[in-house]
């Protein structure tokens, strides 16, 4: 998600949308991992171990 928003031509949007698209571009900079009690990540690995 990030790459395609970076390749979207975000510089040529209005401000508002142009910052809508960058706090986008910011929060999908890192993956999003699902937890267990903030213990170990969900993966299916360990969904099939369970």
């Amino acid at each position: 998600i990030h790459y395609a928003a970076y390749f979207n031509k975000w510089y040529t949007l209005n401000p508002k949308d142009a910052r809508d698209i960058i706090f986008l571009m910011i929060r999908t900079n890192e993956p999003l991992y699902l937890t267990a009690g903030k213990v170990f990540p969900m993966t299916m690995a360990t969904f099939c171990n369970v």
